[in-house]
């Protein structure tokens, strides 16, 4: 017993001097975090917001893309989306050329050499007279899936989604022979497997057709939606309640909670179309709320956008009194914010736990992880240390979601560090592109990111 005594107490006795020398240390550290506010600030980060149409035509002609792009692009500087149309009538009788994949290559290759990440869609009509050039042989179809999607896997980091699969009036899905259960499956399998890519679909039921209900998980996980008729009627203009759904036929609604629940997990974008009470400014918010819009067309339609700048939001907080159209531009997709941060000595470890509060004000989630970067740099902007930290930042799926809140939790070592201020640092990337995100904080991102705060060392 007395050995067992004696045993207990020098154990005892190491543990109080290693508490001690902990306490000791860490009583020689001072943290301050910093103080966070949410702003109204534009923020042109990846794979969100508005988008302009860019229309090209494949043909076995040598073009100089280059120089075509580049000037579509040097007009078109307030948006960091492009919807790319890229139409393959050419080869309606067979496989695309040597030359016109050649061609397809070097558009490729030019749009992503610019600042803009794609929405890529491709179709073979571009006047709604899609039955007089789609090609008579669904296999024709499928080849050209097949081979478009080796260059598509070059560009991936630069290709937010595709649009359609290549049938119907300007690629839309409608007005095509290839609409049944069994070709529309077989059409969004091949182009599934041809490109690593999100997908979409043109209406809801499509993709409950395609994806049997989401059964077909590999598809369902991979398939968004595109709307090019939002709000402009009762049923989007055919996109939700026709007859030739048949059993898949839905109210507006049903296909708009339905919408809320499938695109916190795939995106959703289009254009707004044809004014009426339906995109009244007001009743335009909530409904891109409930659809998680991540994108629109930024010229069409221009009275539904004009009548959106006319407005004013009512609502208490930074975007009080905005122009509706700045409004909805600053919301689409995603829009984090970092709410709270916290810095807390660890006594035992001898470490500082880091602890960042984030929202998200945005109309949806991202649908990528971020990679989350957390640094500390001494006085001189000297990088002392990078550190991994817990994250879950997909959960924000904004929306009507947008008091929902996320933690990125990390710890920083400060055993051994010199006397000294040093700086705590975080950044966010889109992990595709590597393009920083930016938050719609008062604070601005400075190179290493947003300062979180402080950890000093007095001796």
């Amino acid at each position: 017993m007395r050995i067992r005594s004696c045993i207990a107490a020098v154990v005892g006795l190491l543990l109080f001097l290693v508490v001690c020398g902990g306490w000791m240390e860490l009583r020689s550290v001072e943290v301050r975090a910093g103080d966070f506010e949410e702003s109204n600030r534009p923020l042109a980060n990846p794979n969100r917001g508005f988008y302009r149409i860019y229309g090209f035509q494949i043909t076995d002609e040598e073009m100089d893309y280059p120089a075509l792009v580049g000037k579509f692009y040097s007009w078109d500087t307030d948006t960091t989306l492009a919807l790319v149309e890229i139409n393959l009538m050419e080869y309606r009788e067979g496989e695309i050329s040597p030359a016109g994949l050649q061609n397809l290559d070097a558009l490729l290759r030019a749009l992503c050499a610019g600042d803009k990440q794609l929405i890529v869609r491709f179709l073979y009509d571009c006047e709604g007279k899609n039955r007089q050039t789609e090609p008579e042989r669904l296999e024709v179809i499928l080849r050209h899936m097949e081979q478009v999607g080796e260059l598509l896997r070059r560009y991936e980091e630069k290709i937010f989604t595709l649009q359609g699969l290549f049938v119907g009036d300007w690629g839309e899905m409608h007005n095509t022979d290839y609409e049944s259960a069994a070709e529309l499956r077989l059409l969004a399998q091949t182009l599934a497997g041809a490109t690593g890519a999100w997908l979409s679909v043109r209406t809801p039921a499509q993709w409950r057709l395609i994806t049997g209900d989401g059964a077909d998980l590999r598809l369902a996980v991979r398939l968004g939606l595109f709307n090019d008729g939002i709000m402009g009627s009762e049923g989007d203009l055919g996109t939700y309640d026709m007859a030739a759904q048949a059993d898949q036929r839905r109210t507006r609604v049903q296909e708009l909670a339905f919408q809320e629940i499938l695109c916190r997990s795939v995106p959703n974008g289009g254009e707004v179309v044809v004014e009426n009470p339906y995109n009244d400014f007001e009743n335009a918010v909530q409904d891109l709320e409930q659809m998680r819009v991540t994108y629109l067309n930024q010229d069409y339609d221009a009275g539904v956008l004009k009548k959106w700048a006319d407005a004013r939001v009512s609502e208490e907080g930074c975007f009080h009194e905005m122009d509706g159209l700045s409004y909805v531009e600053r919301r689409l997709g995603y829009r984090l914010f970092i709410r709270e941060a916290a810095l807390r000595k660890d006594l035992l470890r001898r470490q500082v736990n880091v602890k960042v509060i984030v929202q998200n004000a945005g109309f949806a989630p991202l649908y990528a992880e971020p990679e989350v970067i957390l640094t500390l740099r001494d006085g001189e902007g000297r990088l002392i240390g990078q550190y991994p930290a817990e994250h879950s930042l997909r959960t924000l799926t904004g929306g009507r979601d947008t008091e929902k809140t996320s933690e990125i939790r990390a710890a920083v070592s400060v055993e051994g560090l010199p006397k000294g201020s040093y700086q705590l640092c975080l950044d966010l990337k889109d992990p595709a592109s590597g393009e920083n995100i930016l938050l719609a904080n008062t604070q601005d991102r400075d190179l290493n990111g947003y300062v979180l705060g402080e950890i000093q060392i007095l001796h």
